[in-house]
């Protein structure tokens, strides 16, 4: 049954809650459950996964695209005025309360993976391979999430023993060199690999392909920002063809990808429900009942109860229709102008379920899918200079899209095949978390994005300010310079 393998713990897992890692804990316990009596057999290590999942669900429902997309310049307000709060991001004009400043959340399901990790390896099980595949599934996490956070915040605390009690040492840890972060990622990523066996459930578990996309993303970032070069390339070739080779395929309709939460091409996510609190970022995206006549609700125009904050700009709308044939294009952002010559836009891609005149959102977030495999091949080749190679690759996405066989047929040169590829990315993938982080990797940030134009030199724009909360209840984190 969809979804029935969730991690949607309705307890926080050892019965306690943390405010944030960067600052002073709250280790209160929260319920009956305590770490002596929790970690004694095998299903509470699958519980407490389960538990980890539920926060590692919470750290992104609200920021996913807030952090990969937001910066751009591709958002702006929808409505109802999304400027309120995300103003400063979409503009980059940062400042510490910023939305999306806050890197608790993240923190805070670092520990749930530490103590699995912990205390999982010292539970008697019946079968070795699951409790493997438990600790190399909290492994995985903990290195998306500190895949998130070093790109964001660059020197960042790296915290891997897990806290249980306010007597510990470490409460008020320092920020950690950057290339610190992006060592624990990588190790974190070859236990992962190492311990996850092939049972897992695509996409509401860990498997092998969701590490090697993961380990794919990650080396690709370390060849083209971190100066790993050649040696980074190989090892994210490596990682890649095992997902090429693992019998995933295209969906044939890039609509069904986000109308079917268990469409095949998918190989993670992050699962929503429609008897959990479903509010994330989706939540902005659709007009709200208000906005619009009811004669129109849902023919053509996607509605829902909540306000409609986000909208794709123009510009940005005009690239995504740039190919009148593009399949993708209504499902990225849909748009209807009534008689009276009103014009509405929103995007298309996370609707969630209509029940009962009420909008459920209910859409998994996508993570990872065989599309994006696709993608990162062709970026591969591309840096190896065969280009004819990355044509295979990047044929296939659009040959879905434009419904053409060998679309991209002539002769390019670096700079032409790299462009085609970043625009191919923008375009299959918006608003999926990924474009502020492909314009980064692919050196194209600072003339795509209008904010950020004649900008290079300000001390890390690139990176994000640390929130005020965090700066003021732990005195050993220091601002992000450029930001103080």
């Amino acid at each position: 049954m969809k979804k029935s393998i969730l991690y949607n713990l309705i307890f926080s897992f050892i019965g306690l809650s943390i405010v944030s890692c960067d600052s002073m804990l709250d280790l209160t316990p929260k319920s009956s459950i305590t770490v002596n009596s929790m970690w004694e057999n095998s299903g509470d290590a699958k519980a407490a996964l389960n538990g980890a999942f539920n926060r590692f669900r919470s750290a992104y429902a609200t920021n996913y695209v807030v952090w990969g997309d937001y910066r751009t310049g591709f958002y702006g307000n929808g409505i109802d005025n999304g400027a309120v709060n995300r103003g400063t991001v979409w503009n980059n004009q940062l400042i510490p309360s910023s939305m999306g400043t806050n890197w608790a959340g993240l923190y805070n399901a670092i520990n749930d993976c530490n103590l699995v990790i912990k205390h999982t390896p010292n539970i008697s099980f019946s079968s070795e391979a699951e409790k493997n595949h438990i600790i190399g599934s909290a492994y995985f996490l903990r290195a998306h999430m500190y895949y998130t956070i070093a790109r964001i915040w660059g020197d960042a605390p790296v915290l891997i023993t897990g806290f249980e009690s306010d007597n510990q040492e470490g409460l008020f840890p320092v920020r950690n060199p950057v290339n610190e972060v992006f060592d624990q990622i990588e190790k974190d990523l070859s236990e992962a690999l190492n311990l996850v066996g092939n049972n897992g459930k695509i996409p509401y578990e860990v498997t092998k392909e969701a590490i090697c996309m993961l380990q794919t993303d990650f080396y690709l970032w370390q060849a083209k920002q971190n100066g790993k070069g050649n040696a980074a390339i190989d090892k994210a070739d490596t990682s890649i063809n095992t997902v090429l080779q693992s019998g995933l395929k295209l969906s044939d309709s890039y609509e069904n990808v986000f109308r079917d939460d268990d469409n095949d091409e998918i190989i993670f996510s992050i699962a929503f429900i429609e008897s959990e609190n479903t509010t994330y970022f989706a939540n902005d995206f659709l007009l709200s009942l208000v906005n619009i006549s009811s004669e129109y609700y849902n023919n053509p125009v996607q509605v829902g109860s909540h306000a409609h904050w986000v909208s794709i700009t123009p510009r940005h709308k005009d690239f995504l229709w740039s190919v009148e044939n593009d399949s993708r294009a209504p499902v990225n952002i849909s748009d209807f102008t009534n008689p009276e010559g009103k014009y509405f836009s929103w995007i298309n891609k996370y609707l969630g379920t209509w029940k009962e005149g009420t909008r459920i959102f209910d859409s998994d977030i996508r993570i990872y899918r065989y599309a994006e495999a696709l993608l990162f091949k062709a970026e591969i080749e591309i840096a190896r200079n065969n280009f004819s190679g990355a044509l295979l690759y990047l044929n296939q996405i659009a040959k879905r899209a434009y419904g053409i066989d060998n679309y991209y047929s002539g002769v390019y040169t670096q700079s032409e095949i790299e462009i085609i590829l970043l625009d191919e990315r923008l375009k299959e993938l918006a608003t999926e978390g990924k474009a502020w982080f492909d314009l980064i990797r692919m050196g194209q940030v600072f003339n795509r994005v209008e904010t950020l134009k004649g900008r290079e030199n300000e001390l890390n724009i690139l990176l994000w300010p640390v929130d005020n909360a965090s700066i003021n209840t732990n005195p050993a984190i220091t601002q992000t310079p450029g930001y103080e």
